[in-house]
């Protein structure tokens, strides 16, 4: 796999801007063949999809959508790249679900919504607070993680 799009982005680009535009390549494979992507993209993307979900509409809408098939993936990915306070966010979040087991069905998962909504929405409500604050620089964490992995990036 050619590495020069995403070398070419970093030589360009720092911090957020650098991730937003990596993300903007890797999101239109990812929503048509996520398989195309090799590990290290995957986990940059379903990072990045977890972060567009909580910073649209929190965690209960990351779990309602599409995004929430990839909770363990996404636990994965965060593990992987380095991270421990959106990691720590991420893993009380699922904690709400029975067992910590987040069902990778959407339908299913929204029928598990339907009865802990009431419990664990407050709770994911200070997740998300505690989520838009950044208290770990989660783009220099990627940006080390695609460097370390650069000949698996596009």
């Amino acid at each position: 796999m050619s590495d020069k799009k995403v070398k070419k982005i970093l030589e360009n680009q720092i911090g957020q801007d650098a991730i937003i535009e990596i993300d903007n390549l890797l999101t239109p494979i990812f929503y048509q063949n996520p398989n195309k992507l090799s590990l290290p993209e995957k986990n940059i993307a379903i990072i990045e999809e977890l972060e567009r979900e909580i910073n649209n509409g929190g965690f209960n809408q990351f779990f309602f959508n599409s995004a929430g098939d990839y909770s363990r993936n996404i636990l994965t990915a965060l593990k992987t790249i380095g991270s421990t306070f959106f990691l720590n966010i991420f893993e009380r979040a699922i904690a709400m679900f029975p067992n910590s087991e987040v069902p990778k069905d959407r339908n299913t998962r929204q029928e598990f919504l339907e009865k802990i909504e009431e419990e664990a929405n407050p709770i994911w409500e200070k997740l998300d607070r505690e989520f838009y604050k950044y208290e770990e620089d989660i783009y220099s964490l990627m940006i080390d993680y695609i460097k370390n992995n650069i000949n698996d990036f596009r």
